[in-house]
């Protein structure tokens, strides 16, 4: 069974469509001088528009096995549905490539700038990364290799690294993989059927389990048995291994391709992202006149809905806009608070959104007919 043979969950994508925006300007924000130690920036910076430097090459740290395990995760952290999802993007190859940031010189950390050569530049300058001081290459070892025992990385105290939590956490996937085919349940599965997967039977559970040969690898899952994995809250090493694995997905999906993922731009073109603009940047129709609404605009605060000052820009259109009902402006605004109240946890996230994944029916019918 394919990545694409799935039971969707809608109330998952709908919260991907609206957060990911959010989440992805922080792949696309100018890097020069905006971090800690950077007194030398302006050199790197410089050379990184140089047109005579190469590309930054990208290196691996995963294993096929364990790439493979890792794609079919992401698969399931943002499933394709009426738009692409992360298998698309390759979102696995931006988190691989960030475990291998330090294989290559400059580390696959900062893109550079000021442009690509996606709206008009003779050369891409994202390609070409730039090079980090004592005091960043020091706290990003930190954050992907880890202390590893050694002292002057212990300051703090130990520190498991993302490599450490990616090889044994999809090295647990694996086993949890074996275990289905034994027969050995999730405690919770009934919860997991019901909450998780909507209402899914159990029976379409154990007709793929019968199916199973015992040699399977996560990756080799149907769908729906890595939804049972994934989302099992009682697993708490999968848990872990999600609360990393989600932002990461989010930023290999919707980040600028430089970094490994958002293949072919379905990231942005499927949010209807116009990606990064410059030097071309917008036409003067485009400044001026608002946007249409689109499908998830709904869900957006209303603070990103803007507002039409003056006599001039109450003039340039008077074509009708759609009206959003107010529950949904009120649940977009509780969708944003809910994400940034996460902090990149996606089982805090669940958490925080069950109650709203049940309203009450006068809820519902006041979004049907206000």
């Amino acid at each position: 069974m394919s990545d694409s043979d799935t039971l969707r969950m809608p109330q998952r994508r709908v919260v991907l469509q609206s957060g990911g925006v959010a989440l992805m300007s922080a792949w696309l924000m100018p890097l020069s001088g905006c971090q800690p130690g950077s007194g030398g920036r302006q050199a790197t910076l410089a050379a990184a528009q140089s047109s005579d430097q190469p590309a930054t090459p990208h290196a691996a740290f995963l294993s096929e096995n364990e790439k493979r395990s890792l794609r079919a995760l992401c698969d399931r952290l943002i499933p394709a549905g009426l738009q692409p999802g992360a298998a698309a993007g390759h979102a696995e190859e931006a988190i691989d490539a960030l475990l291998a940031a330090f294989n290559t010189d400059p580390p696959l950390i900062y893109a550079g700038g000021p442009f690509s050569d996606r709206a008009g530049a003779s050369s891409n300058n994202f390609a070409r990364f730039l090079a980090l001081d004592e005091y960043e290459t020091l706290a990003w070892r930190l954050v992907i290799e880890g202390s590893q025992g050694r002292p002057e990385r212990e300051f703090n105290g130990p520190v498991q690294g993302l490599q450490q939590r990616y090889r044994e956490g999809l090295a647990h996937l694996d086993a949890r993989a074996a275990q289905l085919a034994t027969g050995v349940l999730p405690a919770a599965l009934g919860q997991i059927l019901q909450e998780q997967l909507s209402g899914t039977p159990l029976s379409a559970v154990l007709d793929l389990i019968n199916q199973l040969s015992g040699s399977e690898h996560f990756a080799d899952l149907p769908a729906l048995l890595r939804d049972v994995i994934v989302f099992d809250p009682s697993d708490a090493q999968t848990q872990a291994l999600i609360d990393v694995a989600f932002p990461n997905t989010l930023d290999g999906l919707y980040g600028a391709p430089e970094y490994g993922g958002n293949r072919d731009l379905v990231g942005w073109t499927s949010t209807d992202w116009p990606g990064d603009v410059q030097p071309r940047g917008y036409t003067d129709s485009e400044v001026i006149n608002r946007d249409q609404p689109g499908l998830f605009d709904a869900f957006l605060p209303p603070s990103y809905g803007g507002q039409d000052h003056g006599p001039a820009n109450k003039a340039v259109s008077q074509e009708p806009r759609a009206e959003l009902p107010p529950l949904l402006i009120v649940a977009g605004e509780s969708l944003a608070a809910n994400i940034m109240a996460a902090d990149g946890s996606l089982a805090a996230l669940r958490q925080r959104l069950s109650a709203a994944a049940n309203p009450r029916p006068e809820w519902v019918w006041r979004a049907d007919h206000a």
